[in-house]
């Protein structure tokens, strides 16, 4: 028998039982997204927590200057969403869009207010994650600000080589936080050496 990801996670990582794996996919709606498709944009309500099944999102800010600077970008078997928009009903500031075709579960907020009230394995490892998610952000932050970006870009080959096959350039220098010309510039410069 095949199961999801999403049930492999729960069961595996979270440690919750078969039934309750069950239960808790069953408050999940799985949709199909579409490459290029947002699941919610600045000035909007985020009303659903993500799951990765399959595809790659991106999570991204439109600076003042008009530039977009992606925050994150999820693959398989981990989580997406704006967590503050989603449990406060306010406005986010942030995108959320599919790079690729993916498969998603998602969750809205009453099914996850049940969720989290009544699994509490479920909590502890959600949160366990967001920690994670915290941690990788201040990290890629504090790292930026003494990184030049020949450091930031190979530091990227080390802990993301997969992402370099499946992104264009152009989302990983808004990654990086760098124009695509100065991208192309270091890894010219790399490839020479």
């Amino acid at each position: 028998m095949s199961f999801s990801l999403l049930f492999t996670q729960l069961k595996d990582w979270y440690k919750l039982s078969e039934n309750e794996c069950k239960e808790i996919i069953s408050l999940f709606n799985f949709i199909d997204v579409k490459k290029n498709e947002h699941l919610f944009a600045a000035g909007e309500i985020a009303k659903h927590v993500y799951f990765v099944e399959k595809g790659c999102l991106r999570q991204y800010y439109i600076n003042n200057n008009g530039e977009e600077r992606t925050i994150y970008f999820k693959t398989e078997g981990e989580w997406a969403s704006e967590l503050v928009s989603f449990l406060d009903n306010k406005p986010t500031d942030l995108n959320l869009q599919a790079l690729e075709n993916s498969k998603l579960y998602r969750i809205n907020q009453k099914n996850w207010r049940h969720a989290i009230t009544h699994f509490p394995a479920l909590t502890m490892g959600f949160i366990r994650a967001q920690q994670d998610t915290n941690y990788q952000l201040k990290k890629r932050l504090a790292e930026a600000t003494v990184e030049t970006p020949e450091e930031k870009y190979l530091r990227f080959l080390v802990e993301e080589p997969l992402l370099l096959q499946r992104l264009p350039l152009y989302q990983i220098a808004s990654y990086l936080a760098m124009t695509p010309e100065t991208l192309s510039r270091i890894r010219k410069k790399i490839t020479q050496h």
